[in-house]
């Protein structure tokens, strides 16, 4: 089992963390996100479910500052976001991102793909040094540290991903698609870092096609349909519910 230690206890305590109001985008004229309105609470995990095709990933790139907004805002602790960069947002307000491709280094050993973002997000070389080793401790990685990115299996792959996006020790993480391509014992191990990062006041938003993973971290989930929230609250509520069966579970979806 993973086991996260030494990270900032941060808590917020009135305010959501993150705050989506109206949010739209199109791309032309073909509208992609309509609308989106949904709080991120301190220390939750909040699931994104829905199509191949209804906006999850575009929802990410806004979140991120990788797209701009056609309507609407985004705020953490009720600062706007909507003006500020990519590097503002990860820097000023500790988002960080786990890509669906896990992308490390490939020529690079796993200790010199942590230590590098280290020398980016850390001035202290005693504590760049004493992060990476601390993640590859955490992340049961020690035994692959002078391993390349490009000889790293799938799962060793994205545990990688995961260490490199804590490095800057975010207040919210947002992970695409964390189970996909992954064996069984794998995705435990993801689930189970996931509730460590909760245990340490992480928030963090999954977009994931394995529905019944998905829900099983998840505290509430909302599902995305013609770019709209169809259907939102917590697992139960939203396999019970009747726009989510017909627009995304069926009828004999069960947890």
């Amino acid at each position: 089992m993973v086991i996260l230690k030494n990270f900032r206890i941060l808590k917020f305590k009135s305010l959501p963390i993150l705050k989506l109001k109206n949010v739209s985008k199109k791309y032309g004229k073909r509208t992609v996100l309509k609308k989106i309105d949904f709080e991120l609470n301190n220390s939750e995990v909040f699931g994104l479910l829905g199509p191949n095709g209804c906006g999850k990933t575009t929802l990410f790139n806004l979140i991120l500052g990788i797209l701009k907004l056609d309507r609407g805002e985004i705020k953490v602790k009720n600062e706007s976001l909507n003006e500020l960069s990519i590097q503002d947002r990860a820097t000023k307000f500790k988002i960080g991102y786990v890509p669906q491709n896990s992308s490390v280094f490939l020529g690079l050993t796993c200790e010199e793909n942590i230590k590098s973002i280290a020398q980016i997000c850390i001035k202290d070389k005693n504590l760049q040094e004493e992060t990476t080793q601390r993640l590859l401790s955490e992340f049961n990685l020690e035994y692959l540290k002078n391993i390349k990115g490009s000889q790293l299996s799938g799962g060793e792959k994205k545990r990688l991903c995961i260490s490199m996006a804590l490095v800057n020790n975010p207040k919210i993480l947002l992970l695409d698609e964390p189970f996909a391509a992954l064996d069984l014992m794998t995705i435990d191990m993801i689930k189970k870092i996931i509730t460590e990062l909760q245990k340490k006041y992480i928030s963090v938003i999954i977009s994931d096609h394995n529905a019944k993973d998905l829900m099983s971290v998840s505290d509430r989930c909302v599902i995305i349909s013609g770019g709209e929230i169809v259907a939102s609250g917590n697992p139960r509520q939203i396999i019970n519910d009747a726009q989510a069966k017909k627009l995304y579970f069926g009828e004999n979806f069960s947890l």
